[in-house]
């Protein structure tokens, strides 16, 4: 990209209070997936209103730009300020608007991009040379302006009848994640991309946030932490990346079991592997988890992104790679 282009596309984002501003989708973290195109011209309606929604990500459009049309996909309210529970240390977020399902999507491949335009620098020259690696929210915590801190332990607090240990905190005043590093890597790592969700998607939230044990297999009830673990998952399972590995490992981009596949996946017969596989999440389990197919030995999806089991099988059931 031309110095000039890079000037200006900062300087906008600084207008914008938006580091994201005018990012393309990258897919796959590969440099051929990214297409320069012009700066598009601001329209100061779309940047007043941002201000006044708090919301730098509003009027994104569905191919990952920004719409010059206000209001195309956002709803026009400004948001109260986000009251903090001081008994818990946690958001309200009663008053907090929703992002979609979509709109959090776009938000990460926004942030993706950012990793991989900015590789060299984050990573001190010597940037990862497998692209999963490169989906480290410690490092993406960098990026949106978060201290990342590995504690040896963050305290408890009561719930449900007993006590719970705090895997992650964030504080938005000092801007620091603190992850605890008592639980196994695919806790911390989930808890920290889910940490990074809370502070690019809840930036009006005060106080301290603090999460339990998170690994991406259960589903959060409170809408706020809904957001923060789809954050989480797309940010470490995009969708790209998870596809591309799953064909490499398996051959296939919708895996069901016949004859061939149930003696590659586990040597026995396709009878034999359904008194074993009883369900399409125990066959998406067995695919995340599996070290073998078909005399080829390699570390397991899980293992590769560094989620645990129940977090990749929900996945591969998201993106259709499992059949039944």
């Amino acid at each position: 990209m031309d110095k000039s282009i890079k000037a200006l596309v900062s300087e906008r984002r600084k207008l914008l209070e938006n580091p994201y501003a005018y990012m393309e989708y990258l897919e796959g973290f590969e440099p051929e997936h990214q297409q320069e195109s012009a700066t598009p011209a601001i329209d100061l309606r779309i940047t007043r209103s941002r201000e006044l929604l708090q919301d730098p990500y509003a009027y994104l459009n569905e191919s990952g730009g920004y719409s010059a049309e206000a209001g195309s996909n956002r709803t026009n309210q400004v948001p109260d300020p986000l009251p903090t529970d001081s008994s818990t240390g946690r958001t309200n977020t009663g008053a907090q608007r929703r992002y979609t399902d979509r709109e959090i999507e776009i938000a990460v491949k926004s942030l993706h991009t950012q990793l991989w335009t900015d590789r060299e620098s984050l990573w001190g020259g010597t940037p990862p040379a497998n692209a999963i690696a490169l989906l480290d929210p410690a490092v993406a915590l960098r990026l949106v302006g978060y201290e990342y801190a590995a504690e040896s332990g963050l305290g408890r607090y009561r719930a449900d009848g007993g006590h719970v240990e705090v895997a992650g905190l964030i504080d938005r005043a000092s801007r620091t994640v603190r992850v605890s590093h008592q639980f196994p890597v695919n806790v911390r790592t989930f808890t920290a991309a889910h940490e990074l969700g809370h502070a690019v998607l809840h930036q009006a939230g005060g106080g301290i946030h603090r999460d339990r044990p998170l690994d991406g297999g259960m589903v959060s009830r409170d809408p706020a932490e809904w957001e923060a673990d789809r954050f989480a998952t797309y940010f470490l399972m995009p969708t790209r990346l998870v596809k591309t590995q799953f064909v490499t490992l398996f051959g296939t981009e919708c895996f069901t079991l016949t004859d061939h596949t149930a003696f590659a996946l586990l040597g026995v017969s396709l009878h034999e592997a359904q008194a074993k596989i009883r369900t399409p999440r125990d066959l998406a389990r067995r695919l995340a988890n599996t070290t073998q197919y078909n005399s080829r030995f390699f570390k397991s999806l899980s293992t590769q992104f560094r989620v645990s089991t129940e977090a990749m099988a929900i996945r591969l059931e998201e993106l259709a790679l499992v059949a039944w």
